[in-house]
């Protein structure tokens, strides 16, 4: 790991990711000893990391347990819906004046590779084309710390691998990504308060939570 980050960022983000592409599953214990041999680091930076990740929600400290990837159900990522619902539409809002032809090429060819992800069901390739969409104009948002509070957000969600109800999953991302392809629209039209609407109200509609939530 390399930058300029410190141990417990680089232990913290080596954790987040576990979670997030699920090879540490909901309600199991972390092994701070595997993690310590994993970085060939001492336990102090591990510990803080993982003391800061039970702040912020994303696991939790059992007494003569340790700390466990908190379960998040489909109530849980409804409110946090709610909430990017609002964040996102006034990252859209504010961004729209930073965008540029280039921009709008990339989103565009993102949609284009969802539509082809769907189309040979590989879900983990959706899931992060459509983050790197939604990155293209929340990074231009011109704000520091609403980028920092979406990305920290998105971080309860975690990458599925969708093995049951196939069509109906099919069905729901084909319909999110024709949802893209309005935001894309708007954000050319520069309708800035229908997007921020849209965005709210349509695309992070609760109904998708279940998508999201970490079993």
């Amino acid at each position: 790991m390399a930058g300029n980050l410190t141990l417990k960022d680089q232990v913290y983000n080596y954790i987040s990711e576990k979670i997030y592409s699920g090879n540490l599953k909901a309600n199991k214990k972390i092994n701070e000893k595997n993690i310590m041999d994993d970085l060939q680091i001492s336990r102090t930076p591990v510990r803080e990391a993982l003391i800061q990740l039970a702040s912020e929600g994303y696991i939790e400290n059992i007494p003569r347990r340790g700390f466990l990837v908190k379960h998040i159900d489909e109530s849980k990522v409804a409110e946090i819906y709610s909430i990017l619902g609002i964040l996102d539409g006034f990252a859209a809002n504010q961004s729209c004046k930073n965008l540029n032809d280039k921009d709008y090429r990339i989103m565009d060819m993102l949609i284009f590779g969802m539509s082809k992800a769907i189309e040979e069901e590989d879900y983990s390739d959706y899931y992060n084309l459509q983050l790197e969409f939604h990155d293209i104009y929340t990074n231009k948002c011109n704000n520091e710390e609403l980028i920092r509070v979406i990305h920290q957000l998105k971080k309860f969600f975690i990458k599925q691998s969708y093995r049951k109800d196939i069509a109906e999953i099919k069905n729901i991302m084909n319909k999110s990504n024709e949802e893209h392809k309005v935001i894309l629209d708007m954000f050319r039209q520069n309708k800035i308060k229908e997007l921020e609407e849209y965005l709210k109200e349509v695309h992070w509609n609760v109904k998708y939570a279940r998508l999201d939530s970490i079993k």
